[in-house]
């Protein structure tokens, strides 16, 4: 109850923010000597769809319109005593403001209007923060492998790319790539689960972006959620013409190579082929009014990709284990000397040789130690079904632009499936999507000067993978699993968002209000840590696998391992075992292979005021201050425990003791409690962080002499400098990693190692 009067009265107290969906136009009036021309008309139409706004320059010739749809806009000045102005080409960005001067030119004889075609360089002269606008035709025409808009980030300054999956990839300016926020017509898609970079949970295709806007240092206080990175997506929206759009792209075999180690290995090219197609269709439903825009894409991959896997040798499979003694010489050992060796008497494990050699023939010496292991090397079918449906429809409830409207809605549904562990098996996963979500919005003009928008957004994760495991299971060290061991989960994550964005043009003051209020579930069926499980480890044998390893052998240093990994694996001793066990809060033991569920909760929100103050026309100081209040997440039905002290108490006092000398035996135990219980703590704090902004920006003149040399002229270079205080989010992320591992709940206890010789420990079976 307590989070939700929090989203609540976030909601009524601030609204909520408007995440990087619109833009800004200012600049001052001027005549041709520079004097400011005050009580000025400016008009400006969306060239697309009719959308008209209006100001009035002040005493000071200055004009200022807030939140504006970014596209390409029609500015028309009038002044008593002066000539029109019309300009075309105005084009604005997503989250850019855009600096753009009006000089009239005085009243003639028989000219009433002056049309210039608008030149606007965007540069940035309002505040500090750094990134990059991309339209719609470069995304379009810009090389995607994987036509993910959002990797567009990687091409910005400061953004670590290393080309693979990895936690730092996305990373910006040496913070956690955990930290970045997305937004698609000013709803949050970020992947709560675990915040990964460069990931949407929405699909956006590249026909359906209508701008990417990317801020990667100095966000303003309407921005900044966490450290990293903002990308602003917006959507296309129809236009009072009709425009569409039919595609297929293609990739083949026939233009692939094969890949060195398989050509090597006569293991055949793998199949590419890959089949991308879709269309689009923009128009009006009624002209100045109404307009829709829809777009279908759809992904067909009939591809293989290259597996290698490590299996044994023919001789192994045998029963014979090779070796190479310290002057070089390749040994042998056949069954008998086998079972001379194994301390018990015993001999070849029957049920372990069974195993080995159901394993099919290697085919790569390039894997393997060519002894008692080889590689083998497959090509596994990987198919993949993707479609896409967007719509989005606008609508304007009056000519003048006073009140707008806006919904657009996403639909994904997806399948693939992994790799088989080896030919003729069935994939190990087989994974299914089907995200969906929708943003709707209203942007009123309650006044010249003051203008509110309201977002709601709703995306919802959906997810599952499958998984082959269905029994408890023992490995080989040094061998692939014969049969695969992956396990199935699924999730889906709600997040519902609430926003909203005031602004409110007073003087040289541009003041801004708002805040977000965020709802978010993470529902999860995992069947992670449902199986124990055991393997055949040399190195968890006392004396490291002394025992099976004769000094009379003189195996070399080399080959060591391998021969220590292919002995106790044909003896079939399992030295490491870990047991997996799940319960409830209130005592009961889930049976083997059953999931467990998990519904983490969290509900956060944040509240901003700036104001962006121009002193000059040229010069201008932007500060504000960013509230966020960030609850712990908990799990809502109760299934969650806590230690009775926090464990920061607790290491602390660990410090104390050891700079007096004294053992960390002396601490008093850990007790784990219920959460919700009297003794029970959450998961980590309430956080309530106030973040400070401030930025200066200063374009020079440079109207002639040095000055326009080294600045190129009115409004083509911007100084800069900003600061401001950035906080990481905290969230689903680590109620995800904490559930995996809830001492009490999800315990997994394993045998010491070193400690039993091989007469002592179990065999397979």
């Amino acid at each position: 109850m307590k989070n939700l009067l929090l989203a609540v009265s976030l909601f009524l107290l601030s609204i909520a923010e408007l995440f990087g969906q619109t833009s800004s136009l200012s600049g001052t009036v001027t005549d041709p000597t520079g004097a400011v021309i005050p009580n000025a008309s400016i008009t400006i139409v969306n060239a697309q769809t009719g959308l008209q706004r209006q100001a009035t320059s002040d005493a000071q010739g200055r004009y200022n319109m807030e939140q504006l749809p970014p596209g390409a806009y029609i500015l028309t000045a009038k002044s008593s005593g002066f000539v029109d102005t019309v300009m075309h080409g105005i084009q604005l960005m997503v989250n850019q403001p855009l600096t753009m001067p009006v000089v009239f030119e005085k009243l003639g004889s028989t000219t009433t209007a002056v049309t210039v075609e608008a030149d606007a360089t965007q540069v940035n002269t309002q505040d500090a923060s750094l990134g990059n606008v991309i339209g719609g035709q470069a995304i379009v025409e810009l090389p995607f492998p994987q036509r993910n808009v959002a990797t567009l980030l990687l091409f910005q300054p400061g953004v670590t790319s290393f080309g693979v999956s990895d936690d730092r990839n996305g990373a910006v300016n040496g913070g956690r790539s955990d930290q970045g926020n997305i937004s698609l017509d000013g709803a949050d898609v970020n992947n709560e689960s675990n915040r990964a970079a460069l990931t949407s949970v929405l699909r956006v295709t590249l026909d359906s972006v209508e701008e990417f806007r990317s801020t990667t240092t100095n966000a303003d206080a309407s921005k900044g959620r966490g450290s990293g990175a903002e990308i602003a997506l917006v959507t296309k929206h129809g236009t009072n013409e009709l425009h569409g759009s039919l595609y297929e792209y293609r990739r083949g075999t026939e233009t692939a190579a094969n890949d060195f180690f398989s050509n090597r290995s006569g293991v055949p090219r793998a199949a590419l082929l890959i089949n991308i197609f879709g269309g689009s269709a923009g128009g009006p439903i009624k002209k100045n009014k109404a307009f829709f825009f829809i777009n279908y894409e759809g992904r067909r991959d009939a591809s293989a990709t290259i597996v290698n896997r490590t299996v044994p040798t023919e001789t192994m499979k045998q029963g014979i284990i090779q070796y190479r003694d310290t002057t070089g010489v390749t040994r042998q050992l056949g069954p008998a000397e086998i079972k001379a060796i194994d301390p018990l008497g015993i001999g070849i494990n029957q049920a372990a040789f069974k195993i080995f050699q159901s394993y099919p023939a290697g085919n790569n010496n390039a894997l393997g130690d060519n002894l008692n292991t080889i590689g083998f090397t497959f090509n596994a079918p990987v198919h993949i079904d993707q479609n896409t449906y967007i719509a989005r429809l606008d609508y304007q409830a009056d000519r003048d632009g006073k009140h707008s409207l806006f919904w657009r809605g996403n639909l994904q549904n997806d399948s693939s499936n992994g790799t088989p562990q080896f030919p003729g098996m069935p994939p190990n996963s087989v994974s299914l999507a089907n995200n969906k979500g929708y943003a709707a919005g209203w942007t009123g003009v309650l006044s010249p000067t003051i203008v509110n928008t309201v977002r709601y957004g709703l995306t919802r994760a959906g997810g599952e993978t499958t998984g082959v495991l269905n029994s408890v299971y023992t490995t080989f060290r040094g061998y692939t699993d014969r049969y695969g061991t992956s396990t199935g989960t699924a999730r889906i994550v709600p997040v519902h968002t609430i926003s909203d964005d005031f602004s409110w043009n007073h003087g040289s003051h541009d003041l801004r209000f708002g805040g977000v209020a965020r709802l978010i579930a993470n529902q999860s069926v995992s069947y992670s840590n449902s199986y124990s499980w055991a393997t055949t480890n040399a190195s968890g044998i006392s004396g490291s696998g002394a025992d099976v390893t004769p000094a009379s052998l003189n195996i070399s240093g080399g080959d060591r391992t391998s021969y220590q990994y292919a002995m106790v694996a044909l003896l079939g001793i399992i030295s490491q075992s870990t047991g997996r066990y799940n319960y409830l809060v209130d005592g009961t033991v889930l049976p083997v292979g059953a999931p467990v569920k998990r519904n983490y909760v969290n509900h956060d929100g944040e509240m901003f005021a700036q104001d962006s103050w121009r002193i000059k026309p040229n010069f201008t100081v932007t500060y504000g201050l960013r509230l966020s209040l960030m609850a712990p997440v908990h799990e809502a039905n109760g299934q969650q425990i806590s230690t009775d002290i926090p464990i920061g108490d607790w290491f602390n006092q660990r410090g104390a003791l050891a700079e007096k000398g004294l053992p960390t035996s002396s601490m008093p135990p850990i007790t784990y409690v219920l959460a919700n219980g009297p003794q029970g703590r959450p998961l980590y704090p309430f956080h309530t962080t106030a973040a400070p902004r401030l930025a200066l920006a200063y374009s020079p003149k440079a109207e002639s002499g040095i000055s326009r040399f080294l600045f190129g002229g009115n409004g083509k270079r911007s100084i800069r400098a900003g600061a401001g205080m950035y906080y990481d989010q905290i969230g689903q992320p680590l109620a995800a990693s904490y559930n995996a591992t809830a001492f009490g709940l999800s315990t997994s206890v394993s045998n010491p190692l070193n400690v039993y010789d091989s007469t002592q420990l179990p065999r397979f079976t």
